[in-house]
């Protein structure tokens, strides 16, 4: 099932950290989001120079330097060994665990995430997400689907998550 939409709360107007960025870095972020490569566990494959195409006075060079203010303030995580970026917050902000058949989608998509470091900041925020939300319908369906990957992401002591959103910082290569 692909993404034929793209969801941007109004909320995000009260958020200091995002009205703190400047425009380049909101259109950068708003193009990820809303890119059909965005994979339904927010992971998009590292192509600055196709985000570059989505407004005439953006730039390669403009993209890259968004996406350094983007990770400072924890919007995205980037890896560029596996070429990929994750949007952090997209699960938590599209609502994906609420709609059982997306929460399939989610599962199924981190299966194709490379990048390990990726990977593991996912299950931080489903983790959080798990604490926050947990009546959403979607864990029903990860617990009965997937029952490893549902004990794994349980608190601790069912298993503690860290209270902070991923505290896993961009990889870079080399």
């Amino acid at each position: 099932m692909a993404r034929d939409h793209a969801r941007l709360l109004v909320s995000i107007w009260d958020d200091d950290d995002w009205t703190s960025l400047d425009t380049a870095s909101q259109t950068v972020y708003s193009s990820l989001i809303s890119s059909p490569d965005l994979s339904w566990c927010g992971v998009a494959p590292l192509l600055p120079q196709r985000i570059a195409r989505n407004a005439t006075d953006l730039t390669e060079r403009k993209v890259r330097n968004s996406f350094g203010s983007l990770v400072q303030r924890r919007f995205l995580i980037i890896d560029e060994e596996t070429a990929e970026i994750l949007v952090r917050s997209y699960v938590r902000h599209d609502g994906i665990l609420k709609q059982p058949n997306v929460t399939k989608a989610l599962v199924r998509a981190m299966d194709r995430v490379h990048s390990d470091h990726l990977l593991e900041a996912v299950k931080v925020e489903l983790s959080r997400l798990l604490i926050d939300e947990p009546d959403h319908k979607g864990w029903d369906t990860i617990r009965s689907g997937w029952p490893e990957l549902y004990a794994e992401l349980l608190p601790k002591g069912q298993r503690n998550p860290s209270a902070n959103p991923s505290d896993i910082t961009s990889r870079k290569a080399g």
